[in-house]
């Protein structure tokens, strides 16, 4: 966990921000992928719960209900909170069929007044292999000494 100090306008005073950073890797396809953010319990109901990715707005929590109409079409329908989320201090996020195209940096600030806390989340989306079927042998690719058929491509004579 890292701690600094940030400036808050709003009390004109400097406030401790507690950050965490964490790693989370799935595989295209999966149904979804968990990016957590467990912070202590209770938190204020004014609180503000913003998650964002390389500047795009992934999914916002204010005045007691997810805040669609700021969140990144890109993200639309793909995302979800627990529910009662500041008493449980559950601020975790569910990204619903993660391709690789969401590999990145994933930050959640949560603030009001009196609190700010941070977590980045590194999202790695790995490619789905395709597993390789079994298919009926080539003679032609086979090296072998007493293999009489050329290594050409369909060629008629």
């Amino acid at each position: 966990m890292f701690v600094f100090h940030q400036w808050n306008q709003r009390t004109t005073r400097y406030q401790q921000v507690h950050t965490e950073v964490c790693q989370v890797e799935v595989k295209e396809g999966a149904e979804s992928v968990l990016l957590p953010f467990r912070t202590t319990p209770e938190l204020p109901g004014d609180a503000k719960v913003e998650w964002d990715s390389e500047g795009r707005e992934v999914h916002v929590y204010e005045n007691g209900s997810d805040q669609f109409k700021e969140q990144d079409p890109f993200y639309r329908d793909r995302t979800k909170m627990n529910e009662d989320l500041l008493r449980t201090g559950d601020l975790s996020l569910v990204l619903r069929r993660p391709t690789e195209r969401d590999t990145g940096k994933y930050k959640c600030d949560v603030y009001s007044e009196n609190i700010r806390r941070r977590k980045t989340v590194h999202l790695i989306v790995k490619a789905a292999t395709v597993p390789v079927q079994n298919q009926p042998e080539d003679n032609r690719t086979r090296s072998s000494s007493t293999d009489p058929t050329p290594l050409m491509a369909d060629h008629q004579v």
